[in-house]
């Protein structure tokens, strides 16, 4: 393992979500920098206990350090703000309303520079963007004021383009990359922020291992607009993962059984971003997301929550409709994406019903 000592006194970063956080935990880690993951605490004793291992193939593993040259656990309520450079955020928006995630949300306030991983945007990220509308996430977001603490110059938002499971519940630390492409971040607003996000990606970006360089690079981009090259992805494929009748589909299916639709949904969506002047080069073509999708062999989270009766779950969905109808989309594409938006309604108020 290749550690980057350029630098000696290692950055403190905290990252919250114990799930897919891991990810950029374990690369990060294993470049030298001290990492705390926020969980839930039996989770985190376990993942303490039996170490993380980040499998990329069957002999293609990393396993960081754990402690404190590496990575350590700690639920919300452990977590002193002050003793970190830069959080990131590696949770389902309605996680957030939780009242522990809330709390550290609001004790990390201005005192760090946030780096969301998350598929929903938080609503500080999107004040960044001026040409959006500024009524675009209203009805998008169970309860908006709880990231109002956090000042939108302090927090930017990549595109969590990666794809990874846990296959064994019993085994929390240990996750299965099944896509491993990178993450994709917007600049921070403030220099000094930047600085430390540049150090970290570069860093954990130049990792290598005796079996060769880790997968999945932490990458930094000059355009604000780059994460939101996710949103075309999330409701042509993880969106549509939903069925009236018979369980979800896999994101592979959602897209190909009919490409004709995907792609009207998916370049109506690239459309409406390029009117709010999203570069080109910040958006990827639909032909190389349809590729992308043949390694995306499961169902999206979003659809397994609602399988699995989730009252709550993040409504990109409603973000992109909301934005389609602004920017004044083809009729027959929104009719699309507003059926798409009804199943997931649905979804959600037939399992509201039953969890009553």
């Amino acid at each position: 393992m290749t550690l980057n000592s350029a630098h000696p006194s290692p950055h403190r970063i905290l990252v919250v979500g114990a799930s897919f956080g891991l990810l950029p935990a374990a690369k990060i880690a294993a470049a030298g920098h001290q990492v705390t993951v926020v969980g839930r605490a039996d989770e985190g004793a376990v993942i303490a206990q039996q170490g993380v291992a980040i499998h990329f193939s069957e002999h293609h593993i990393l396993r960081p350090p754990m402690g404190d040259r590496g990575i350590s656990l700690a639920t919300p309520s452990q977590v002193n703000p002050e003793d970190f450079d830069l959080a990131i955020f590696a949770i389902q928006e309605p996680q957030a309303q939780s009242r522990d995630i809330s709390d550290l949300i609001s004790r990390i306030a201005d005192r760090l520079p946030v780096a969301s991983i998350m598929n929903m945007p938080p609503p500080p990220f999107l004040k960044r963007v001026p040409s959006l509308p500024p009524t675009l996430g209203e009805s998008a977001y169970e309860n908006r004021s709880v990231w109002q603490s956090i000042p939108p110059e302090r927090m930017t938002l990549a595109s969590p383009d990666p794809q990874a499971i846990r296959p064994d519940p019993a085994r929390p630390g240990h996750l299965q990359v099944t896509l491993a492409s990178n993450f994709k971040f917007a600049p921070f607003a403030r220099p000094e922020d930047q600085a430390i996000l540049a150090r970290i990606t570069r860093d954990a970006s130049r990792l290598r291992e005796t079996w060769g360089p880790v997968p999945v690079h932490l990458l930094t981009r000059g355009s604000i607009f780059t994460p939101l090259a996710k949103w075309p992805m999330l409701v042509t494929g993880n969106c549509r993962c939903l069925r009236m009748n018979g369980g979800p589909v896999s994101i592979r299916d959602a897209v190909n059984q009919d490409l004709n639709v995907s792609r009207k949904i998916y370049e109506a969506v690239t459309v409406a971003l390029r009117a709010t002047g999203a570069p080109p080069s910040s958006l990827v073509p639909f032909e190389s997301y349809v590729n992308a999708t043949q390694s995306l062999v499961r169902p999206s989270s979003l659809a397994l929550a609602l399988e699995a009766g989730a009252t709550s779950v993040e409504r990109i969905d409603i973000l992109v409709l909301n934005l389609m109808q602004h920017m004044n989309c083809d009729p027959e594409s929104m009719k699309i994406m507003a059926a798409v938006s009804a199943l997931v309604e649905r979804s959600l108020v037939r399992n509201r019903m039953a969890a009553k």
